[in-house]
């Protein structure tokens, strides 16, 4: 079995993100599952999934920039990069930036033009879901 992979399927970034992945991921070794799925994995709460891409892989269990390490070196041509992230000082760093990353993802999407994004509690916002053809919100 290959590396399960839960995400914010909420979050436009993140569903690119998987569709870039898909594109690379050409031993098909990588299942994706949006945690909007009926039954998430045993280990996998929806809470923790509102914060962090989950990546498993049996029994081993990655989150955060580890997690994103971990889906690199599945791939071909991104492996190194992967295996980089590992490194103590690198691997910190990488998880500052995406705790930083991740509070702000659905802003960022929205910015982007990306579909079905929001902000979690805020309903009619200006990041409300819209397509990459709406016109940009007014503010």
């Amino acid at each position: 079995m290959g590396l399960v992979v839960v995400y914010d399927a909420d979050c436009g970034v993140c569903q690119a993100s998987v569709a870039w992945v898909r594109r690379r991921d050409r031993r098909s070794a990588i299942e994706f599952v949006g945690n909007d799925a009926a039954a998430l994995p045993a280990s996998v709460s929806l809470e923790e999934t509102e914060h962090t891409i989950v990546v498993l892989d049996g029994p081993r269990k990655w989150v955060r920039a580890e997690g994103v390490a971990r889906i690199l070196r599945e791939l071909r041509g991104w492996s190194a990069l992967g295996v980089i992230l590992r490194a103590p000082v690198l691997r910190q760093l990488a998880n500052l930036g995406y705790d930083a990353f991740a509070k702000r993802r659905h802003r960022v999407s929205a910015a982007l033009g990306l579909r079905s994004c929001t902000v979690p509690g805020v309903k009619g916002t200006p990041y409300a879901t819209r397509a990459k053809s709406d016109p940009p919100p007014l503010a």
